[in-house]
């Protein structure tokens, strides 16, 4: 059942990216910048958490920064280094597509007794320990 809704929950994504006219990766790292601290990362941790090539991350910001969804800014005290920010505009789409989401889990969840979504609770914090717990193979 989890398998199916990963599924759906892709397709649903894959097509919310296509709507914005971006990549997998440049998703992804619109994804992980909205999860950090001010939205901001250096290029490096797009690098680790992407799994991809440094010529391919400077790739991505720049079409990124050029679409107007990042802007890069240099870190205080080291001129040389870059942070990569999120900006206004792509804060917006994220969230609409992920409040989206969020809202069509509420509508379910909300047609759903008291006792029910105790159960679903449960269930999901059992999978995502034993998924936590795991070594991945």
């Amino acid at each position: 059942m989890l398998r199916h809704y990963r599924v759906a929950e892709s397709d649903m994504l894959t097509r919310a990216r296509r709507s914005l006219g971006i990549s997998a990766n440049e998703f992804e790292a619109l994804r992980f910048l909205m999860q950090q601290r001010d939205h901001a990362a250096r290029p490096h941790a797009l690098i680790q958490h992407l799994g991809i090539s440094s010529a391919s991350v400077t790739t991505m910001i720049d079409k990124l920064e050029r679409t107007g969804r990042i802007e890069r800014h240099v870190v205080a005290g080291d001129r040389r280094a870059v942070s990569v920010a999120a900006t206004e505009l792509a804060k917006r789409e994220m969230r609409a597509t992920f409040g989206a989401l969020d809202e069509l889990m509420e509508d379910v969840a909300e047609q759903l007794s008291p006792s029910e979504l105790r159960h679903i609770e449960a269930f999901l914090e059992a999978v995502t320990d034993a998924v936590e717990g795991s070594v991945a193979a």
